[in-house]
């Protein structure tokens, strides 16, 4: 976000003051020095030409107000920004309510489905074929408008992920007819390349830092494994796939690693059902 970055802030930081947390005294200065706009005007909504009066409230709370009363005083400057970020922090919550409701109604097409573990079939079909990516999304669309929708970030699989490698999206929980709900990953930008890309939702910690148990990771039936590179790997009388690194043949035996203890395991090559590199980490939003 470009207001946490021009403060110096962490997102979540900057986030858990929108969410109510009392920012501290420096911080406040450091928004209005950042704004332009007076102290006073940030607090109250009333601009820097009067006294602030303080009652009802708390001892704790009538020293904070007493505290700003008194830099008002010295820099009546600061009131403009810490009105604004009152009326965020009072207001922040709703308004980002109201403007989630009001986003657009994600189109099917943009639309990538998401399935556990265990729901990934022993065998894969090609592009254009009915493999999980192909799923027939036409029953979800009468769910569309009362989607729930929360924010969601993605990324190429790193060991460490930058801010500005972070793309946001949204995963939606749509309800099909049967009652189940399913979830969807909405990335018209994805989807546009991958047309048949499906996730996969991990169960286990074996890739941290690369993933996490939670995480989502998207393959597609024609995205090749290469070495040195995550994969999902699905073994033959094995009820789910595996999230390894992708280390290569030697001597009709596949080695499959681990990032988190840098172990690796062996799977002869005839019980390799299919294997895909893995495109991007889907992860919560901070």
């Amino acid at each position: 976000m470009v207001f946490a970055q021009r403060l110096g802030l962490p997102v979540a930081e900057y986030l858990r003051y929108e969410r109510g947390t009392v920012p501290p005294g420096e911080l406040l200065v450091r928004i209005c020095e950042t704004t332009g706009e007076d102290l006073q005007w940030l607090l109250t909504g009333v601009a820097a030409r009067g006294t602030v009066v303080i009652s009802g409230t708390r001892g704790r709370h009538q020293d904070l107000l007493a505290r700003m009363a008194r830099l008002l005083d010295e820099r009546p400057e600061f009131a403009a920004p810490l009105e604004a970020f009152t009326e965020l922090w009072a207001h922040g919550p709703a308004k980002a309510s109201a403007s989630a409701r009001a986003l657009p109604v994600p189109r099917l097409d943009s639309l990538i489905p998401i399935f556990d573990l265990d729901e990934i079939p022993p065998r894969l079909t090609g592009p254009g074929g009915d493999g999980p990516g192909r799923l027939d999304l036409a029953p979800f669309e009468h769910a569309l408008n009362a989607a729930e929708r929360s924010p969601t970030v993605w990324a190429e699989p790193a060991l460490a992920y930058a801010t500005d490698a972070l793309h946001t999206a949204e995963i939606l929980n749509l309800c099909g007819p049967d009652g189940r709900v399913r979830q969807f990953l909405h990335s018209p930008e994805i989807r546009g390349c991958f047309p048949d890309a499906f996730g996969v939702r991990l169960a286990d910690d074996a890739m941290q830092p690369m993933f996490a148990a939670g995480d989502a990771v998207l393959v597609a039936p024609d995205a090749e494994p290469k070495i040195g590179r995550p994969v999902l790997c699905r073994v033959a009388d094995e009820p789910q796939v595996r999230c390894r690194i992708w280390l290569g043949y030697e001597d009709d035996v596949l080695s499959l690693g681990r990032v988190t203890d840098g172990e690796y395991e062996r799977v002869p090559r005839d019980r390799v059902l299919w294997s895909l590199e893995v495109l991007y980490r889907v992860a919560r939003a901070a």
